[in-house]
């Protein structure tokens, strides 16, 4: 997977927002939860530990939601949690609905949190799994500058050595996430000891990459 970064001394660039496509923040436990399948509990612990949640709608319909971090955060496929610096938000768990998917409402539900949190914060992280291709797009049109992969090593959340990860040294380190010049295991859907779910297949070897760190054939022997 890999790390992007939005810092507000840059300009968000422009993005067509759907017509009839309407943000807001929300506070409805009942609706995240049928939204993401997840239970009601996990909902108001989420917001209960400043996560704020924000639902898109398109013409009044739910058409999809993500959620803020403002002080924990936990990346699950790396089973990592981070105190995250002041100032510092991660963003993170976005669903579009899949009537909905293909009509640009992820990259203006992105600029929308940022928009809505800039006075109180001057950096936002998400991350991204390779396999998803759509995801990746409305992460750049938002604006999100790639710092490096993301991958477990020795079980510890590592990032690969780059321009960008090394100029945020400071701040990697503060989330508990140190650079390593090794080269990164290509493939986290093979290597992430953590993944809840997993596929047979290596998506290294889909796009003809070579994928280094691979367990899929300890796991299945």
């Amino acid at each position: 997977m890999s790390l992007y970064t939005f810092t507000t001394n840059n300009s968000l660039p422009f993005v067509t927002s759907p017509a009839g496509l309407q943000i807001k923040e929300c506070y409805d436990a009942g609706m995240l939860a049928a939204m993401g399948g997840t239970t009601i509990e996990e909902v108001n612990k989420r917001l209960s530990n400043e996560h704020a949640a924000f639902v898109a709608f398109m013409n009044n319909v739910p058409a999809a939601f993500g959620w803020m971090a403002r002080g924990k955060a936990f990346i699950g496929e790396l089973s990592h949690e981070m105190v995250l610096p002041v100032g510092n938000r991660y963003l993170w768990n976005f669903r579009t609905m899949e009537p909905f998917r293909g009509m640009g409402i992820y990259p203006a539900l992105l600029q929308y949190m940022i928009r809505f949190e800039q006075k109180r914060a001057d950096r936002f992280w998400i991350i991204h799994a390779p396999e998803n291709n759509s995801s990746l797009k409305g992460i750049h049109k938002a604006g999100f500058e790639f710092v490096g992969k993301l991958y477990s090593h020795s079980g510890i959340a590592t990032i690969e050595s780059t321009a960008k990860s090394i100029f945020q040294e400071k701040l990697l380190a503060e989330m508990g996430i140190p650079i390593s010049k090794e080269d990164p295991a290509s493939c986290w859907n093979c290597s992430g000891p953590f993944l809840k779910k997993r596929s047979g297949q290596c998506c290294c070897l889909l796009q003809m990459q070579n994928c280094m760190g691979n367990t899929l054939i300890a796991l299945s022997a």
